[in-house]
C-alpha cells in the first residue's frame, strides 16, 4: 500500500489522467478518514467542490487533498508526540499504553454513519478540536465532541458524528446512495427538493447568479435519472408538473414514451399507470456517447415502481421551493 506523501503527490501531478488522481485521493482517504471513510469523501467533494465531470475543475482534486494533508499532519504531529512519550515510557518499565490513551487507536476520530450528515468546518479545525478534547480526558458524555453540541442521543444530532468507541451505525435508508456520492453527484448546500429519495424525489441545485439554470434531478426507488449537467430550469418543472397531473388522473394508461428533457437524454424512457402506481421502466440508449456512470448499461432495463401520491408530494413539496429561482411561473 502506497504512503499518502505519495498519492497526494499524484493527486496533485497535472501529468497523470484526471481517474488516476482521484483515485489516488481516494487511497488519501482511505489513509485518513476522521469520519469514516464515505463521510470524509463526501466532505471532501462538497467542500473542495469536485465536479462530477473532473475537467470542469481539475484544480478541484488539489483543493480537496491540501485540505485532507492539513489535517493530517495536525494527527501526524500527536501520533509522533505519543510514539516519543511511549518510548520513553516503555524504558522506565511502562508496557502497557495509558486507558485514556486508546483513542490515538481509533480508525476514525468521529465516525459519522450518514455520508451526507458530518461537520461542516473544514477538517482541520474539527481535528484540532477532537484532538484537544481526547487528550484532556473526553469532555462531559452529554456534549459532542467533533462540534460542541449538547447531545441527548447518537450520533450528535448537530454534526451526525458518534462519539470513540460507539457501535458504527448503519447509514440512513433514505440517503443519498453511495454510488452517487463517489461519483460526486451529491447535494449542495444550495439543493432544494421535495420528497424521498427512496420513493420518488425532485431536486434542483441553482448554478447561474439568477437560478435560472442548475442541475436538475429526479430519483426513483434511489434511482438518480439525471445526468448531472446544468440545464434550464423552467422546461423540466413543465415535465414534472405534467407528471404530478398524470398521477392525479384516475385510471390506467400506457405503456407510453416518456421525455424528460435534455439532461435525461441519454435515457429510454416508458411510463404507465395503473390505479395506485406509476412504472418508469428506462434503459440507457445505445448510440449514447457518454451516459453518466450511474446510468444503467446499454440494453439493460430497469423498472422503478412509485405510489402516485408520492409522485404528487413530491410536486406539492419541491414546487413553491423552485418558484423562488428565477421568474419562474
Amino acid at each position: 500500500m502506497s504512503s499518502i506523501p505519495a498519492e497526494a503527490a499524484r493527486v496533485r501531478d497535472p501529468g497523470l489522467p484526471l481517474r488516476r488522481r482521484l483515485l489516488a485521493l481516494r487511497e488519501c482517504v482511505l489513509h485518513f478518514a476522521p469520519y469514516g471513510f464515505r463521510a470524509t469523501w463526501h466532505h471532501l467533494v462538497v467542500a473542495a467542490g469536485i465536479p462530477v465531470r473532473l475537467a470542469d475543475d481539475p484544480a478541484a482534486l488539489v483543493r480537496a487533498v491540501d485540505e485532507l494533508e492539513e489535517a493530517r499532519q495536525l494527527w501526524r504531529t500527536e501520533a509522533m508526540a505519543f510514539a516519543s512519550r511511549r518510548l520513553r515510557e516503555k524504558a522506565a518499565g511502562r508496557r502497557q499504553p495509558r486507558r485514556d490513551d486508546a483513542w490515538r487507536s481509533c480508525w476514525a476520530l468521529a465516525f459519522c454513519p450518514d455520508p451526507e450528515t458530518h461537520p461542516r468546518e473544514r477538517l482541520a479545525a474539527v481535528v484540532r478540536r477532537l484532538i484537544m478534547v481526547y487528550r484532556s480526558g473526553g469532555g462531559p458524555a452529554d456534549v459532542c465532541p467533533a462540534c460542541g453540541t449538547r447531545r441527548a442521543a447518537l450520533p450528535c444530532p448537530a454534526c451526525g458524528a458518534c462519539p470513540l468507541g460507539a457501535r458504527p451505525l448503519a447509514a440512513p435508508a433514505h440517503g443519498l446512495p453511495w454510488e452517487l456520492i463517489w461519483h460526486r453527484a451529491v447535494r449542495r448546500e444550495t439543493t432544494v427538493g421535495g420528497g424521498d429519495i427512496d420513493q420518488f424525489r425532485v431536486e434542483f441545485t441553482p448554478a447561474s447568479t439568477d437560478g435560472r439554470f442548475g442541475v436538475f434531478q429526479l430519483y426513483v426507488r434511489g434511482t438518480a435519472l439525471g445526468d448531472a449537467t446544468t440545464t434550464a430550469l423552467l422546461p423540466h418543472l413543465g415535465t414534472v408538473r405534467a407528471l404530478c397531473d398524470t398521477a392525479e388522473s384516475a385510471g390506467s394508461r400506457g405503456p407510453e414514451p416518456l421525455v424528460l428533457g435534455d439532461t435525461f437524454d441519454h435515457l429510454d424512457v416508458t411510463l404507465e399507470t395503473d390505479e395506485r402506481d406509476m412504472i418508469f421502466e428506462f434503459a440507457t440508449r445505445s448510440a449514447w456517447g457518454e451516459p453518466p456512470a450511474w446510468a444503467p448499461w446499454p440494453g439493460r432495463r430497469l423498472r422503478r415502481v412509485a405510489r402516485r401520491s408520492e409522485v404528487i408530494r413530491a410536486w406539492r413539496e419541491a414546487e413553491p421551493l423552485l418558484r423562488r429561482f428565477g421568474q419562474v411561473s
